[in-house]
């Protein structure tokens, strides 16, 4: 079973435009090589911390509940971005507000993924359109 375990999952948003960016991130982690499983979905944190639905949260966690149980992930990465669509750009314009609402997200986040998989390291990373990323620390 061994030839099935990845190192990290990253949840990450489907966001087109950051494509490029996201397969940089994967290489400079080292991700690229050590075998890593990808979720996208619309808003990434937005999904686990402020849900459209109680039950979008639950189902995002059992996705990454596969990847911990299934493929031994140790790492789990959440991953927004700059100018999300699934925030509403017309609320959060760019702006130091926009960064604040993504960490205040990324942080809650992190939070209840540390609370399901408490053996798991959680890292919380927030990417400009440029693709570069910074991870959140607290």
């Amino acid at each position: 079973m061994s030839e099935y375990r990845c190192r990290a999952c990253v949840l990450f948003c489907m966001d087109f435009r950051l494509h490029g960016g996201l397969d940089r991130f994967l290489k400079d982690e080292g991700l690229d090589r050590d075998g890593t499983d990808l979720i996208r979905v619309a808003g990434a944190a937005r999904a686990l911390a402020q849900p459209d639905n109680p039950r979008d949260r639950e189902w995002l966690l059992e996705q990454l509940g596969v990847s911990h149980d299934l493929h031994q992930a140790r790492q789990i990465y959440v991953i927004n971005h700059e100018d999300c669509g699934a925030y509403g750009p017309e609320q959060i314009p760019d702006s130091s507000l926009e960064l604040e609402i993504h960490r205040r997200d990324l942080r809650a986040a992190g939070g209840l993924v540390r609370e399901r998989f408490p053996d798991v390291e959680v890292i919380p990373c927030f990417m400009w359109l440029g693709g570069r990323a910074d991870r959140i620390i607290d």
